[in-house]
């Protein structure tokens, strides 16, 4: 059936993501351990740099949030099943493609700078994330509001 290949679709972006994202955490402590800060910055220049991811993520959370659930409000009602989950997969790809870029933006800093603070942004992030993790019934709820 259309609709159960297009559910294992979403579940396989998001899981596929997600286990990018750990292997990136994971290659980028290494890295950083093995090298240190990759660029010799000054305090201010640390600090500006944090200030940006922060202001990115305190506004890409939202935003794409905002995003995805005023798409899924104007799916037509009338819409068979599988073309409502396919305008849903595109639009919840929207969603975690923009969580995981800022999270991804979190790393980098900390490869840059070996600031902690950008794990800490790491883990809040990848936290919102993971809360979006798919499942038949959440998507079928979630097109099924009214």
């Amino acid at each position: 059936m259309q609709t159960e290949r297009i559910i294992k679709q979403i579940k396989l972006i998001f899981w596929v993501i997600w286990s990018a994202l750990l292997a990136a955490l994971i290659t980028i402590l290494i890295m950083r351990s093995a090298f240190g800060a990759l660029v010799d910055s000054t305090i201010s220049q640390r600090e500006t740099l944090k200030s940006i991811i922060l202001i990115l993520s305190l506004g890409g959370i939202p935003a794409s949030y905002f995003f995805h659930s005023k798409k899924i409000k104007y799916i037509r009602k009338s819409l068979p099943m599988s073309e409502k989950l396919k305008q849903f997969r595109i639009s919840f790809f929207i969603k975690i493609a923009t969580l995981e870029a800022l999270t991804f933006l979190a790393l980098l800093g900390h490869l840059l700078t070996a600031d902690f603070s950008f794990i800490y942004i790491f883990a809040l992030l990848f936290i919102a994330y993971s809360l979006n993790m798919p499942s038949k019934r959440s998507i079928f709820n979630e097109l099924e509001k009214d």
